[in-house]
């Protein structure tokens, strides 16, 4: 049975995340906006000619490698940071998720802990894992490889995927930890707990 957990957001932090979704947004609205004029004017200039064609194809080509990885690899690295006093005794939780790197199958992220249940804090850990799998269009996701840097902070290589059945191994390639039970977690199935 899966113990479920209250996370409460304070005003303040759910005011920036806001914002900051706001200027995501507004960010890709002006990369389309460039694009879409970019290629505009190469259809409105692009002359009838063999030559000219080629010149075309050219210029679409560029227009779709510039787009491409902003498109894709672009967004915000994703960071949370959680303090949620004691209550009734019991230890506040008090931690920050920062995704470090993002690649196009995985992320790399770190998690510094100062306080906190083992339940509550493993949880945050999914939440933040699920936050990033939601933001990359993604159903499912997974811990390849767990690992403490020099500060003694938590680092985790988390991957990213539409399809449970595919092999970990071969889907990911390297860098995975061979003694780790590989098992896809469910965007979907988490959904009811953090859904907003």
């Amino acid at each position: 049975m899966m113990a479920t957990c209250s996370f409460r957001r304070l005003p303040s932090r759910a005011s920036v995340r806001h914002l900051g979704w706001s200027a995501d947004c507004d960010a890709v609205a002006v990369r389309v906006r460039w694009y879409a004029r970019l290629c505009s004017a190469v259809m409105m200039r692009a002359p009838g000619s063999a030559a000219g064609s080629r010149r075309y194809l050219y210029l679409m080509a560029v227009c779709a490698l510039l787009w491409w990885p902003a498109a894709v690899l672009g967004a915000t690295l994703y960071r949370d940071e959680f303090n949620l006093p004691s209550q009734g005794g019991g230890k506040g939780l008090v931690m920050t998720f920062t995704e470090v790197e993002r690649h196009p199958r995985y992320s790399i992220v770190k998690v510094k802990y100062v306080s906190g249940s083992s339940v509550g804090s493993a949880m945050y850990v999914v939440k933040g894992c699920w936050e990033i799998a939601r933001q990359r269009g993604l159903e499912y996701f997974i811990s390849l490889k767990e690992w403490r840097d020099t500060e003694g902070n938590a680092v985790f290589k988390v991957g990213f995927a539409n399809d449970r059945t595919v092999d970990p191994h071969t889907y990911f390639e390297t860098d995975i930890d061979p003694n780790k039970e590989l098992i896809f977690l469910s965007v979907k199935d988490y959904a009811p707990l953090w859904h907003r």
